[in-house]
C-alpha cells in the first residue's frame, strides 16, 4: 500500500507522535552523516567498503519505517457504536474503487466499533483480494455470518494463488511484500484495527486461492 485512500500514510500524525518523530531523526541523520564520512575513509577495502553500504541501506530503511509505525499506532478506536457490517463492507468497496468485489446475499451481523477504522480494515483486506486474483479468475467475494462464537465473521475470499504461509508473525510485517510496488501495510493496518475492537484475524490457504476471516464483536 502507498498512501491508498483513507489510509494510515494520508493521515496527520497526532502532535506528539510528530515531535516523537522528528527527535528520532535527529540521531538517525546524524548516523548517516558520520557513516558517509567513514565510507570515503575505507575507500579500497572491499569488505568495509561492503559493511557500511549495509549499515547505510539499513539506517535509509529504518528512516522509512519509522513514520509508518508511528501512523499505524496512531489509529485508535473512537467510541463505539452499532454498525450494519454490509453497509461498512459497501463504504468500503467504494472507498477504494473495488467495484469487482461481490458482496453475499442475505441478512449480515451488526457489529460494534469505529466505523471509519473498519472501513480502513476492510478495504486492506478487499484490495489485496483483487490484487492477488488473476483476470481469468471469479472476483473475490465478501461474506458475513454469525459465528458459534457469537462473533461476526467477514470473509474474504479471492480465488488468486494462495498465501505463502497463514503464520500472522510472517504474514503481517511492516514493509515487507513480495508485490512490486507495495510497502507491506495493509495487514499491519489490518491488524491494529482488530486489536483495537477486541477481534481476531485468520488466514487459510486453498487450493484455488485464499480465505481471510475477520472476527468482530456484535453490537449489544
Amino acid at each position: 500500500m502507498t498512501g491508498a485512500p483513507g489510509g494510515p500514510t494520508d493521515r496527520p500524525l497526532p502532535a506528539e507522535l510528530a515531535r516523537l518523530l522528528h527527535d528520532l531523526r535527529g540521531p538517525l541523520n546524524s548516523a548517516v552523516m558520520h557513516l558517509e564520512v567513514l565510507k570515503r575513509t575505507v575507500a579500497g577495502d572491499p569488505t568495509a567498503d561492503e559493511s557500511l553500504r549495509t549499515v547505510l541501506q539499513q539506517l535509509a530503511r529504518l528512516s522509512d519505517m519509522l513514520p509508518v509505525a508511528l501512523g499505524v499506532a496512531a489509529l485508535e478506536a473512537q467510541l463505539p457504536r452499532a454498525h450494519d457490517l454490509k453497509r461498512l463492507a459497501e463504504q468500503a468497496r467504494a472507498v477504494r474503487g473495488l467495484a469487482t468485489v461481490t458482496l453475499g446475499a442475505g441478512d449480515w451481523p451488526r457489529v460494534s466499533g469505529d466505523d471509519a477504522l473498519l472501513v480502513l480494515a476492510i478495504g486492506e483486506l478487499l484490495a489485496n483480494a483483487v490484487e492477488a486474483t488473476p483476470a481469468a479468475a471469479p472476483p473475490p467475494e465478501v461474506t458475513a455470518t454469525l459465528g458459534p462464537d457469537g462473533r461476526a465473521a467477514l470473509v474474504v475470499r479471492d480465488h488468486g494463488a494462495g498465501l505463502r504461509t497463514t503464520n500472522p508473525k510472517l504474514l503481517i510485517r511492516l514493509l515487507q511484500s513480495t508485490k512490486p510496488g507495495h510497502r507491506g501495510l495493509g495487514l499491519v493496518t489490518v491488524e491494529r484495527v482488530v486489536r483495537q475492537h477486541g477481534g481476531t484475524l485468520e488466514f487459510e490457504s486453498l487450493p484455488d486461492g485464499a480465505r481471510v476471516t475477520l472476527r468482530l464483536p456484535t453490537a449489544p
